[in-house]
C-alpha cells in the first residue's frame, strides 16, 4: 500500500516542482488552495498546512463497556467529529458508541470531558455527542454532493488507538450501495488507509472540508486492505440534523416497490440509459400514488438528489422526515415530468445490489465487536 500511495503522488508532485520552477513561485507554493504546498524553508512538499488545520476538529473516544470483578474494564477506542464548536457537538459511529457504560471524549490538546448522547441511528450507523468546553475548533462541512472517483482525501482517526493518525489516498468510489450488516449505504470507497480505532474518523477533501465519517472496511483480518468506507456529508447532515431536534431518526416512505432499471425495462420503455428508479408496484393511497406517480415512472431525481439507481432512491426517502413536500422528477412515455411528493411514515424499500461484506472497525480492547 505505501508503494502504491508514493506512485499515486509522484505525478503532481512533478507538475507542481515544474511550475514552481518556471514561475519562481513565492515561498510557499498553492497554499492556500491546495493540500499539497511546497515548503521553500525545508525544501519539501508536504501536506502540513491543511492537516494542521483539521486534526483540531478530531477527537479520540475512549468507552468503558463492563467493568469485572476484579476492576478491570472492557472498552474500546474510536474516533469522532467536532461538527459545531459552539454547541460542542461531536458525530461518530454508532457502533463505537453502542453498549458503552460511559466515555471520554480526548481533544487533540490532550483535554478530557466526558459526553452525553444526543441520539443514535442504528440504520446509517451514527451518533451524535455532546461535550461542555471552550475553545473547540469545528471542521467545516462540504455542504456539496460534487465528491468525484479521484479526488485527494486525508482520513484522520485513532486508529489502533494511535491518536490523531493522518492517511492520504483517492476516492476509489461513490455511491456503494448495498443490504449490509451495518444497515447504511450510499457510501464514499477509498484506498486512504482505515483502520480498526478510525470509526468515526474524518474524511476530508483537499480543501479540508470534511465529506465523510469513516466507518467500515473490506477486510479478511482487521488491518487496513486499502478498502474504506465513509458516510457522505449529504447522510450525515441529514441524520445529524434530526438526531439534535429530535433525538431519533424518522424515515420517510413513498409507499412503492422499486427496482433497477435492466435492459428489458430499457428497451420496454425506450429510455436512453439504464440510470433511475424503476417504480413497479404502488400502494393504493400512498405518498407515490397521492403524487400522481405510476407503475413503470423511472424517478431520476429525488429532490435535489440525483438517482442513478434503486438504492439511491430507497436511501433518498429514508432520510427525509415524514410529512415533508419532496419534488420528485421522473420519466413517463419518454418525457420527464415533475411531482411534488408527501413522503409518509416507515416501510421504506429496501434494495440490495453489492455482494461484499463490511466489516466495523471499532478498535477494541479486549472485547470483540
Amino acid at each position: 500500500m505505501p508503494l502504491k500511495l508514493e506512485s499515486a503522488l509522484r505525478r503532481p508532485f512533478v507538475l507542481l516542482l515544474s511550475a514552481l520552477t518556471v514561475a519562481a513561485a513565492t515561498p510557499v507554493f498553492a497554499q492556500s488552495n491546495s493540500a499539497i504546498s511546497y515548503d521553500a524553508t525545508r525544501n519539501v512538499f508536504t501536506m502540513a498546512p491543511i492537516i494542521q488545520g483539521v486534526t483540531p476538529g478530531v477527537v479520540s473516544i475512549s468507552t468503558v463497556m463492563s467493568e469485572e470483578a476484579d476492576g478491570t474494564t472492557v472498552g474500546g477506542i474510536g474516533s469522532g467529529v467536532i461538527i459545531d464548536a459552539e454547541k460542542g457537538l461531536i458525530l461518530t459511529n454508532d457502533h463505537v458508541i453502542a453498549d458503552a457504560q460511559s466515555m471520554s471524549i480526548i481533544l487533540s490538546d490532550k483535554r478530557r470531558y466526558a459526553a452525553s448522547i444526543l441520539g443514535q441511528d442504528s440504520e446509517t450507523d451514527l451518533a451524535l455527542l455532546r461535550i461542555t468546553a471552550e475553545d473547540l475548533t469545528a471542521l467545516p462541512i462540504s455542504m456539496s454532493d460534487d465528491v468525484m472517483v479521484g479526488d485527494l482525501v486525508i482520513a484522520v482517526g485513532n486508529p489502533f488507538g494511535l491518536s490523531h493518525s493522518v492517511s492520504t489516498g483517492i476516492v476509489s468510489a461513490i455511491g456503494r450501495t448495498d443490504d449490509n450488516p451495518l444497515g447504511y449505504s450510499d457510501l464514499i470507497q477509498t484506498d486512504a488507509a482505515i483502520n480498526p480505532g478510525n470509526s468515526g474518523g474524518a474524511l476530508v477533501n483537499s480543501a479540508g472540508e470534511l465529506i465523510g465519517i469513516n466507518s467500515a472496511i473490506v477486510a479478511k483480518d482487521r488491518g487496513s486492505s486499502g478498502i474504506g468506507f465513509a458516510i457522505p456529508s449529504h447522510t450525515f447532515r441529514a441524520v445529524a440534523d434530526q438526531l439534535e431536534t429530535y433525538g431519533v431518526v424518522s424515515r420517510g416512505s413513498l409507499g412503492v416497490m422499486i427496482s433497477p432499471v435492466t435492459q428489458e425495462v430499457q428497451a420496454r420503455l425506450d429510455l436512453d440509459d439504464l440510470d433511475g428508479a424503476h417504480i413497479v408496484e404502488v400502494t393504493t393511497g400512498g405518498a407515490a400514488a397521492e403524487g400522481g406517480l405510476r407503475v413503470d415512472d423511472i424517478v431520476t431525481h429525488f429532490g435535489e438528489r440525483v438517482i442513478g439507481n434503486s438504492s439511491d432512491l430507497r436511501y433518498a426517502v429514508g432520510l427525509v422526515r415524514p410529512n415533508t413536500g419532496v419534488f420528485v422528477t421522473y420519466i413517463r412515455d419518454g418525457k420527464s415530468s415533475e411531482s411534488v411528493v408527501i413522503v409518509r411514515g416507515q416501510d421504506y424499500i429496501k434494495t440490495a445490489d453489492f455482494n461484499g461484506v463490511l466489516a466495523p472497525v471499532l478498535q477494541s480492547d479486549g472485547l470483540e465487536n
